[in-house]
């Protein structure tokens, strides 16, 4: 029986069949037949049973609870039963249950039973549940006895294979490809080790792990929190106890699936194979069975389905969007996330469904601007018409007369010339052009501000001229096409600076892209009239519009003394003072707001606009309201030219001192003396019949002033004022008047 193997019960029940006398031998010789096809029987019977045992392939495994590698099914890790089977099926899940399971049915296709035997290591760190199946048991080195490291086959866990520990122990074959990294919270601030250790952070490590070691290698001079747990190690990271957490990419990737406050920051090195530490001691056909099936895993492409299952987002497929994938996701410009919210690759497309294009902004000036910019220069115009009727209507008054109706005009033709550079500045485009009006601008605003500003001071200039040689008892005559060539050679500077601008670097109208998507598409684009040198000529006309402005603050300095009634010094000062207010208040302004051509059109139409509308209210204002409320008294040059010499003599004179009196009495003579001698000409001219010639504005302002204070109600005829005035001129300078007759 036992040369069979069979059962002891079988053999003596056969023994009780064949032998009758209980000796044997009659039965095996009486009928051998039987007897042997009964033995052939008992041979198959035990053949199977011995090939049933050797084709249960049974494996002891200690687990080691890293989700989403190994989840415990119950709280404290058992089964629900006392069946291994069921263990392993169901007490541990996640990654590597999975992975069991898939190896249960490759064996299966080859006529293996692979049983699992597994339990929770009594060790959850890696390095103490790695000597379990160590081969230096009972050593310095591992504490654990022969019998302990001989209690599994391998340990069930996500470990990283290196040559110390192949030393020790036997690999499975790699079933996960993964690298170290770290993770953050969202408000975190380092992404990076590198990061963290120049700026002194903390960094939590898993106690006890091979990446520790590796991590602390790699980055020495960083602080380091050893957390006894994973989940300790994110709660320690939410408290702020450490800035990041280092691991394994994967359990890293699969942590974060659910919590929205964290994010893998994308930082890998050290890349690692995950493997299964396999102990020497276990029977090679079990191992070599093993590995043969892992493999049969790594063709058939399960750890590609296992890796998609718990380490990637499950998203809609492409095209599909909503918590149950039922709606629309542009599949060109969106795809869902993990909340099946439709996400645009592009802030180009928005919508629900990604599926609405955004429209480039241009940053084109709003219509309601550019009619502001036309509404500017409408009230310039009608206020400087207006001025221009008004002077013409007014051009016999005494006050207009001296006041120089000619180069008012002139102010008002800088004025609407300046002020027409507010319309050029409102041409744009939605491409790159071309706008023609882009140089047009600085010929129209330099220009109109020489012409304006250049007449104001050939005025002032000009009065100035012939009080001072009053003041001196000396003749000067100051033409107009004196004073217009001083306003040509003022203009012709502004003429020349734009005239080069305009030849070497002429502004054109180009387009900038402001904002564009990662793919280069623009979002936002701006437009501007702009040359490559335009900084230069704008500084250089900017120094230049100032010295004007200094030349024009040092003129009304000087007129001070006139009376107001014959030169504007004080409103003229007022206007430029206002006018350097504005622009030193608007280029900081406009340095702000360089980059939004919508606010910078608004604020430089506005400043020209104020400063062409500021001059005519000043300088023309003041005028209209003395000749309405009938200010301007008498038109005495004489008086005034006193006046001024007073005053002048006054001022040269420090503390104004009783010896400066006699000086301004003896001018204030000689100025007499010359009145009476200009007076005593034109009346010796008239009288003959002969041309006048080039009168000076001095004897025209003479004149009118003798008119105003001699001249009869209905206008006597110009040869009897002048008569009128040889006779004052003989009885109040009688002496002065023999001494001129005989020269």
């Amino acid at each position: 029986p036992g040369l069979f193997r069979h059962d002891a019960a079988v053999v003596a029940a056969d023994l009780a069949t064949f032998d009758g006398d209980g000796d044997g031998r009659t039965a095996w010789s009486d009928d051998p037949r039987r007897f042997r096809r009964r033995r052939a029987a008992a041979d198959d019977a035990a053949d199977d049973d011995r090939e049933e045992r050797d084709r249960t392939i049974t494996v002891r495994g200690g687990v080691l609870l890293a989700p989403p590698f190994a989840i415990a099914g119950n709280d404290d890790g058992s089964s629900d039963d006392d069946d291994p089977d069921d263990a392993s099926g169901h007490a541990f899940t996640g990654f590597q249950g999975d992975l069991i399971r898939r190896l249960q049915t490759f064996a299966s296709i080859d006529n293996y039973t692979l049983h699992f035997e597994l339990e929770l290591s009594p060790y959850q760190q890696y390095g103490a549940a790695l000597d379990l199946v160590a081969n230096d048991c009972n050593t310095t080195a591992n504490a654990n006895t022969a019998e302990d490291c001989g209690r599994y086959d391998l340990i069930v866990g996500d470990y990283y294979c290196n040559g110390p520990r192949s030393i020790r122990v036997d690999f499975s074959p790699t079933w996960l490809r993964t690298t170290m990294s770290t993770i953050k919270t969202i408000e975190g601030d380092y992404t990076t080790l590198t990061q963290l250790q120049a700026g002194g952070g903390t960094a939590c490590v898993p106690k006890g792990a091979y990446l520790s070691t590796v991590v602390m290698g790699k980055f020495p001079g960083a602080k380091y929190l050893d957390c006894p747990s994973p989940d300790e190690c994110i709660a320690w990271l939410k408290e702020g106890r450490c800035s990041l957490y280092a691991d394994d990419e994967l359990a890293l990737r699969y942590r974060a699936l659910d919590d929205p406050t964290t994010e893998v920051t994308g930082e890998q090195f050290n890349t690692q194979y995950i493997v299964w530490p396999i102990s020497y001691r276990s029977e090679q056909r079990k191992v070599r069975l093993l590995k043969k099936w892992m493999y049969d895993s790594v063709s058939n492409a399960t750890l590609d389905l296992l890796s998609y299952k718990y380490f990637t987002l499950k998203l809609c497929p492409l095209g599909l969007s909503g918590e149950n994938c039922d709606e629309n996701c542009d599949p060109k410009h969106g795809v869902s996330d993990r909340m099946g919210k439709c996400i645009c690759h592009s802030t180009k497309w928005s919508g629900k469904d990604c599926s609405i294009e955004v429209k480039e902004n241009l940053n084109t000036y709003p219509l309601w601007e550019v009619g502001m910019c036309y509404a500017f220069f409408g009230i310039n115009m009608l206020a400087c018409i207006v001025c221009a009727i008004w002077i013409f209507w007014k051009r016999h008054n005494d006050l207009v007369r001296v006041s120089q109706p000619f180069f008012l005009n002139l102010v008002l033709f800088g004025c609407v010339i300046s002020s027409s550079s507010i319309i050029p500045l409102a041409q744009q485009s939605e491409g790159q052009g071309p706008v023609p009006a882009c140089f047009v601008f600085p010929w129209l605003y330099c220009i109109g501000f020489s012409v304006t500003f250049g007449t104001l001071f050939a005025k002032i200039k000009r009065v100035y001229t012939l009080f001072k040689a009053s003041a001196h008892a000396e003749r000067v005559v100051v033409t107009k096409t004196q004073t217009f060539i001083d306003i040509s050679v003022t203009t012709s500077v502004d003429i020349v600076i734009c005239a080069i601008w305009t030849i070497f670097d002429r502004l054109k109208w180009s387009r900038e892209i402001t904002s564009a998507d990662q793919f280069g598409e623009p979002l936002e684009s701006a437009g501007f009239c702009s040359s490559e040198h335009w900084t230069t000529f704008v500084v250089v006309i900017g120094v230049w519009h100032l010295l004007l402005l200094l030349g024009g603050c040092h003129l009304c300095y000087l007129t001070r003394h006139i009376s107001k009634k014959f030169v504007e010094s004080r409103y003229m000062l007022l206007a430029m003072v206002s006018h350097l207010q504005i622009y030193l208040i608007s280029i900081p302004v406009l340095v702000l707001v360089g980059n939004d051509p919508k606010s910078s059109l608004f604020i430089r139409a506005m400043v020209i606009w104020i400063n062409d509308f500021a001059i005519i209210c000043i300088i023309f204002g003041s005028l209209i309201l003395a000749v309405h409320r009938k200010k301007g008294g008498s038109i005495n040059i004489q008086g005034a030219m006193q006046t001024f010499a007073n005053r002048r003599a006054s001022s040269a004179t420090p503390g104004g001192s009783s010896t400066s009196r006699p000086l301004a009495q003896d001018r204030s003579a000689m100025m007499s003396t010359r009145v009476s001698q200009i007076r005593l000409r034109a009346a010796s001219t008239a009288m003959h019949g002969t041309s006048t010639g080039n009168i000076s504005v001095l004897n025209s302002i003479a004149e009118s002033d003798h008119t105003s204070k001699h001249a009869p109600d209905d206008a006597s005829s110009e040869s009897d004022v002048i008569s009128d005035g040889y006779q004052t001129c003989v009885d109040e300078h009688p002496d002065a008047f023999h001494d001129n007759v005989k020269k």
